[in-house]
């Protein structure tokens, strides 16, 4: 039986009316996850959906011939192997733990069961899609817009955001991989980021000192992404709008 205090570790389940929560939770496990840990590859079949709750995913992009492309993270806020709720059974994806924690776990034949007998689930997880498309355009527009210090400020703060945490594990290679930059060019904004008192940065560890001048340094998307996400999902499901709009009060502010 998993813990009453985890039950809205995850901002997705927690949007659930209580009925719908509980029967979700009920078919779901608790896992451990560790760093590193590779969830699903690109090309394969995911048996399994996570929803995290405190635990930090990447999902990457396989390049040709070349290092992988970071595309996303998900926390508590979101999901991962998003592509079984469309019905789609391959992973376009690549998902990698970054930072370990735990998650909820869900087959996915108990997923697409509960996805044709819950409609508040349905709407969830398909909003919730919605928000990562936009995310990802939003993504591309930021890297040809901003500079490799505002990229790298709005980063640190999205995974600060997921982790729970000022404190993270990350190297520059990571960084630089997560970027699609050079390791120099993470090199030289990580610099002036510690220059001006913002991070500490040794040995692979990141310690975020200053996150209010940190989200004046980052690019505006992080602040839009914020946004796209608290509006869509905020939106009450029409069978049960009041229940909806409630958990939304409780687990978005």
């Amino acid at each position: 039986m998993l813990q009453k205090d985890l039950s809205l570790a995850n901002r997705l389940i927690a949007l659930l009316p209580a009925t719908d929560r509980a029967m979700f939770l009920e078919h779901s496990e608790m896992v451990e996850l560790k760093v590193q840990t590779v969830l699903v590859e690109a090309g394969e079949n995911p048996d399994h959906a996570y929803f995290p709750v405190d635990c930090v995913v990447v999902a990457l992009l396989p390049g040709n011939g070349a290092d992988s492309v970071e595309i996303g993270l998900v926390g508590n806020e979101g999901m991962v192997s998003t592509s079984l709720v469309l019905g789609v059974r391959t992973s376009a994806f690549t998902s990698v733990v970054q930072g370990a924690g735990r998650s909820f776990k869900i087959h996915h034949k108990e997923l697409e069961k509960q996805l044709s007998e819950n409609y508040c689930l349905r709407v969830v997880l398909n909003r919730y899609i919605d928000v990562r498309m936009r995310h990802l355009a939003q993504q591309v527009a930021c890297k040809k817009s901003h500079t490799v210090e505002q990229r790298l400020a709005r980063w640190l703060l999205m995974t600060r955001d997921r982790a729970h945490a000022n404190e993270l594990f990350l190297t520059h290679e990571v960084l630089a991989r997560m970027l699609g930059v050079r390791r120099e060019s993470i090199t030289q904004a990580a610099r002036s980021l510690q220059t001006h008192g913002l991070i500490s940065y040794t040995r692979g560890y990141v310690m975020l000192m200053d996150t209010a001048a940190l989200e004046e340094v980052a690019c505006a998307c992080y602040r839009s992404d914020l946004a796209v996400y608290e509006r869509t999902l905020r939106q009450p499901c029409e069978f049960n709008g009041i229940a909806l709009a409630q958990q939304a009060e409780k687990t978005m502010l």
